[in-house]
């Protein structure tokens, strides 16, 4: 699997604009307020981590 520099900062971008976006919740209300959605943007990037990676599994089973 090849990672090239553009892929690399298209997720730099992502996690920045979602690390913004957490700052500027926490800010505008309550700390838990940004700490409830900091959570679930992790929780909904690991379950696309997930998926990506069974995605890849099975295209690796797949090329034997």
């Amino acid at each position: 699997m090849k990672i090239n520099e553009a892929a690399v900062f298209k997720w730099v971008l992502i996690v920045g604009a979602a690390a913004a976006v957490v700052i500027a919740v926490t800010l505008l209300t309550r700390p838990l307020v940004g700490a409830l959605l900091g959570l679930l943007l992790v929780i909904i990037g690991s379950v696309y981590g997930y998926r990506w990676t069974q995605q890849k599994w099975h295209e690796l089973g797949a090329k034997k």
